[in-house]
């Protein structure tokens, strides 16, 4: 018997998986994984057993469809009138924290394998359908997929579009930067070096930076920015502070690089080291997302439009300002991607009484049986 979607969302969402805890997921989808006759491993991530699933269809045949999402979701948080594990339904919708982003595409995926092989049918290629952990806060699930060496022809990462194809994604680049001073008496200043004077001169600098960003527009993204998001320093009014901690947000447009975004800010130092020349600043950079763009003429999107299709929905081609895993698939493991899923993220996720459509939800699988199949003959 072949796992419904619906099914398979109503059990997922019932199970909290908040990042950092979602192993009871990770073994309830590689259970249903198994069921459905895949070959299933449980890849270790991090400690306490979060580990991702990963299973395979092996035909014999290209392409090598890869299908990926997360199992990870935000926390619950305050606000919910209703349970937010309960998977309530009504109204079409089905409520509950994860729902939309992004256990509904998950469900989608699994039920569109699972359907295929009740059906005795086969895919054009190898398909490997892997359901990773961590996107939330840094992306450890696939960053450990596409370090250990993952491969495929094409992929399709299913966060919650809207049921929109999309081809690029804007990338996102936080850093921390540590100014440091010398304490001293504020009775006596010059005895000491105000580390939040200096991160002042580098803010100006970093204004500066994102006012000849602004020069260099992206056609479809506009131009990236670079914003100071917090600044933290001193500890008493009568103590020169020693220690001044920014941070930033870099929003990047397909064909930036980390490289070149670190450069910038260490160039931005150097300039305020010339109105502060005692300066000293400590970068720190978090997790990086690369932006990724994909052509509507690639293979990819031309075999998703005709599964989109085939499924009898229009093929609405779209770009995503968020940032994604997707940047990590292209760059680092080199696999082609696109986003497509069930689920409205500016409207429904990681808020109170999160939801999806359910008819979205069956026919995102529809859309994934076709592009599993393939073209047929005429």
């Amino acid at each position: 018997m072949a796992l419904s979607a619906r099914g398979i969302l109503e059990e997922l969402v019932r199970i909290p998986s908040p990042t950092g805890a979602e192993q009871a997921a990770a073994q309830a989808f590689a259970g249903w994984c198994e069921d459905a006759g895949l070959t299933v491993a449980m890849d270790e991530v991090g400690p306490g057993g979060r580990c991702n699933v990963v299973a395979r269809w092996k035909v014999g045949r290209q392409p090598h469809l890869l299908l990926i999402g997360h199992l990870d979701t935000v926390p619950v948080g305050d606000g919910w009138t209703r349970d937010p594990f309960g998977a309530e339904v009504g109204g079409g919708r089905l409520y509950g924290r994860g729902a939309c982003d992004m256990k509904g595409g998950l469900a989608a995926m699994l039920a569109a394998v699972s359907e295929l092989r009740r059906r005795g049918e086969e895919p054009a290629g190898d398909v490997t359908l892997a359901a990773v952990v961590g996107e939330e806060e840094d992306s450890a699930g696939t960053r450990a997929f596409v370090g250990r060496g993952a491969h495929a022809d094409m992929a399709v990462l299913s966060e919650p579009t809207a049921m929109q194809l999309v081809v690029s994604n804007r990338g996102l680049l936080n850093f921390r930067v540590i100014v440091t001073g010398a304490a001293a008496h504020a009775s006596a200043p010059a005895l000491g070096r105000n580390a939040i004077i200096a991160a002042a001169a580098l803010v100006l600098e970093l204004r500066a930076v994102n006012d000849e960003l602004a020069r260099r527009a992206h056609e479809v993204f506009g131009p990236p920015s670079l914003t100071v998001g917090t600044i933290h320093g001193g500890t008493r009014p009568y103590v020169v502070p020693d220690r001044c901690v920014i941070e930033l947000d870099r929003r990047l447009n397909p064909g930036e690089t980390s490289a070149q975004v670190l450069e910038e800010l260490e160039a931005a130092i150097v300039r305020a080291r010339s109105r502060v020349p005692w300066l000293e600043a400590e970068v720190e950079s978090g997790p990086d997302y690369l932006a990724f763009e994909i052509p509507e003429e690639h293979q990819l999107v031309r075999a998703m439009t005709t599964a989109m299709i085939a499924a009898g929905i229009p093929p609405r081609i779209s770009s995503w300002r968020a940032a994604s895993d997707a940047g990590l698939l292209v760059h680092t493991a080199g696999i082609p991607c696109v986003l497509f899923g069930p689920g409205d993220l500016e409207q429904a996720a990681h808020r109170p009484d999160e939801w999806i459509d359910l008819s979205e939800v069956e026919t995102a699988q529809r859309v994934f049986e076709c592009l599993l199949l393939g073209p047929r003959p005429s």
